[in-house]
């Protein structure tokens, strides 16, 4: 299949499946979360475990009584491997469960010879069949640890199981890699009874652009002189805003000069627009959406609601459930229908896998009806499901990618949401003295099975003389990945307000990590450009998705001609034709 061939079917696919089947790359990790009949190869051969290709799966031992962490009662012990300080390592495995409930979790975790636990991911396993578990561990010490499986299951298997080192370096490198290269996407999609596999070539982030230049009789213009600069970026990079924007002029010209995305911190959140009930004041968003507009930075709406209790406003904390059910109805009305065509998606449900007061309130489908009311008042509305934890620590059991997706599929299930546009919303507050950077890319992994765009919603790391240099491991994880569509970063100068993740002084000078977003904002765009033709009058560049503007000129003719054009990673191969006038 060509290049271009391809394109065209992932365009088609996109329309018209868009949030259905099975969506993956050929990136390193597997192409389905589903549970098989019989498991697949080990990914790298095992790499250093070498458990391939165990043709029963047998159990190699099973360990009954309560584990070191206090939620799992069956461990099972695989190998006692050797750890290099600041190498990363990927894992993975195939497990089934018996003796017990039909589903369980099974989590890998690396024990250390002091007795410490790191947790490394988990995966919701089955009785007969083959559940893939992914996940990861930054060795941050030299030494032996034991690798465990543990789970409530009375008994676990496991075969084809893999640990695979990589040095720093070498993980950068992959990044780096995968922003330029073409990977292969494999969508399977069910209509009716038909299943169709739709197999695509996409670039990353760049696209190679080919240019053609003719004088006017239509011959080749040999040396012509082609000038490309990057007016927008095709990836949105931002940040979060707050009400200062509305009031500091040094705070609009620091912002306006650096992002086009953002959401904004606290002012939609319902307990910042009706603190009293019944009595709305959208002043301080409704300026915020204003200087935006002005400024062409796009918005998404955070949020419709959040599920934890103590970020109710007051008032609504203890309404009875018929009288919730009236004031959330009409406070979603309200913040969907006053910003409907002006931002580019809404966080409708906030950290519902956290917590439950709408669950508790109105029933365990609150989350689902609220998403279908959003989507029947606004059905072109992206809507994201926001979460924390998701890929930044991998001790909380409570919104792991794997339960994250089951939750978004439970959502995607409801009656009347079959339309709805959904994406996945990543917070990321990252606190860990060393993220783990492999749990991360497993996670995000997990979660690109699903098909739907992915963003990294409200990125920011904990303070330490590492917090530069361990946001920028995030944000080249996040960007590198090719089912991330979108980075916002919780961060911003500290004249705002903004004290975990300063980017600028009081002088609007960045700060260390302000130099790492303005380093990575210049390094993801081509910026200004040129290149000449050949005898052919032919020219091509590898360039950023994106909008850009190009002149071109030839020093024998008093003649030039400028074009815009958009690069994305959905359309074919661009060949931008210029012809001069004379």
């Amino acid at each position: 299949m060509k290049i271009a061939e391809a394109s065209v079917l992932l365009v088609t696919c996109i329309v018209l499946f868009s949030g259905h089947g099975v969506f993956s790359f050929s990136y390193d990790y597997s192409a389905t979360m589903e549970c098989l009949a019989a498991p697949k190869r080990a990914q790298y051969g095992g790499g250093m475990i070498g458990f391939n290709q165990r043709t029963n799966g047998s159990t190699l031992s099973s360990e009954l009584g309560v584990s070191n962490d206090g939620l799992h009662n069956t461990t099972l012990s695989l190998k006692t491997v050797k750890l290099e300080k600041g190498n990363l390592y990927t894992f993975s495995a195939w497990v089934q469960i018996s003796n017990g409930s039909e589903s369980e979790t099974v989590a890998v975790a690396f024990k250390a010879s002091n007795g410490e636990l790191v947790h490394g991911g988990e995966t919701m396993a089955k009785q007969g069949c083959w559940s893939l578990l992914k996940g990861g561990i930054v060795a941050e010490f030299t030494g032996v640890v034991e690798i465990l499986l543990m789970s409530k299951a009375m008994e676990i298997r496991v075969d084809n199981v893999s640990l695979q080192p990589f040095t720093a370096k070498e993980w950068r490198s992959h990044q780096d890699k995968s922003i330029d290269k073409v990977i292969r996407i494999n969508r399977v999609v069910f209509i009716a009874v038909v299943y169709l596999s739709l197999v695509n070539l996409i670039q990353v982030r760049k696209k190679k652009v080919s240019f053609k230049v003719t004088y006017a009789n239509g011959t080749a213009a040999d040396g012509a002189l082609i000038l490309i600069l990057q007016t927008k970026s095709g990836f949105p990079f931002g940040c979060g805003m707050n009400h200062y924007i509305v009031t500091d002029e040094a705070y609009r010209q620091w912002f306006a000069s650096r992002f086009k995305v953002t959401s904004f911190t606290n002012e939609m959140k319902w307990y910042s627009t009706e603190k009293t009930r019944g009595v709305e004041n959208y002043t301080v968003a409704d300026a915020m959406v204003n200087f935006a507009e002005q400024n062409g930075i796009s918005i998404r709406g955070h949020n419709v609601f959040w599920d934890n209790r103590v970020m109710q406003p007051k008032w609504v904390k203890d309404l009875p459930p018929a009288e919730l059910m009236k004031a959330a109805t009409r406070r979603l009305n309200s913040v969907v229908s006053r910003y409907a065509g002006r931002l580019i998606g809404w966080d409708v449900m906030n950290e519902n896998l956290h917590f439950r007061f709408f669950e508790d309130k109105l029933g365990e489908n609150a989350s689902s009806m609220f998403y279908s009311m959003a989507y029947h008042l606004d059905p072109s509305m992206t809507l994201f499901m926001n979460e924390y934890n998701t890929i930044e620590n991998s001790k909380d059991h409570t919104a792991t990618a794997c339960k994250y997706k089951e939750e978004l599929e439970k959502i995607l299930s409801f009656p009347g949401n079959a339309g709805l546009k959904a994406a996945i919303g990543l917070e990321g507050h990252f606190r860990d003295p060393k993220p783990n950077i492999a749990f991360m890319r497993s996670a995000l992994d997990i979660l690109g099975t699903m098909g739907l765009p992915i963003w990294l919603t409200e990125v920011d790391v904990g303070g330490g003389p590492d917090q530069a240099h361990n946001l920028e491991d995030i944000l080249r994880e996040g960007y590198s990945h090719p089912a991330v569509e979108g980075i916002i970063i919780f961060g911003g100068p500290i004249a705002a307000g903004f004290k975990c993740m300063t980017l600028a002084n009081y002088d609007f000078e960045p700060t260390p990590v302000g130099e790492v977003v303005d380093k990575l904002i210049n390094e993801w765009k081509s910026g200004r450009r040129q290149v000449r033709t050949d005898s052919r009058g032919m020219s091509e560049i590898l360039l950023f998705h994106g909008d850009y503007r190009v002149k071109v000129s030839h020093r024998l003719i008093n003649s030039s001609k400028s074009i815009n054009f958009k690069v994305t990673k959905e359309t074919e191969n661009i060949t931008v034709l210029l012809q001069f006038d004379a």
